[in-house]
């Protein structure tokens, strides 16, 4: 299993790693003006890397299985977030879930097993307060489609 990003750990291997291909492109004759151009370049792409890094959206299987504890188990027969989806009656709040994506799903699906917003936060990653507005546009979503029917 992947160590967890941790950013001390990354600035560390990047600065050890800088000073050793500075050190290597001044003794193979390059100028200090295009070293400190590459090490500003370096620096960039460290920086877009680590964003990357500590954004990255979590496996949803991981999740998914996360999820999957014993207590909760009993609460449904739906073992799958297609299981979930599928056995949705409300013709307009499947369509309204599907429209929204995978993480509206999820978030639908882990709260429908009974986890509360913080629970499915912790779990996912998603803030308190994006899960709170995901399912305030859920509900638009559905009353919209829900009003045409």
């Amino acid at each position: 299993m992947a160590k967890p990003y941790n950013h001390r750990r990354a600035e560390n291997e990047y600065v050890k790693w800088k000073q050793k291909d500075e050190k290597f492109m001044i003794m193979n004759g390059m100028s200090k003006e295009k070293v400190k151009i590459m090490r500003d370049f370096d620096r960039k792409q460290f920086n877009s890397n680590r964003r990357y890094e500590e954004k990255i959206d979590f496996d949803s299987e991981k999740i998914i299985s996360k999820a999957q504890q014993s207590e909760v188990l009993s609460l449904n027969d739906s073992s799958s977030l297609e299981d979930f989806i599928n056995s949705i009656s409300s013709i307009a709040f499947a369509e309204a879930l599907k429209e929204l994506g995978f993480e509206v799903q999820l978030i639908v699906f882990l709260m429908y097993r009974g986890f509360n917003a913080k629970e499915v936060s912790r779990i996912t990653g998603i803030p308190e307060w994006t899960i709170s507005r995901r399912l305030s546009k859920l509900e638009r979503s559905y009353y919209r489609k829900k009003s045409r029917e």
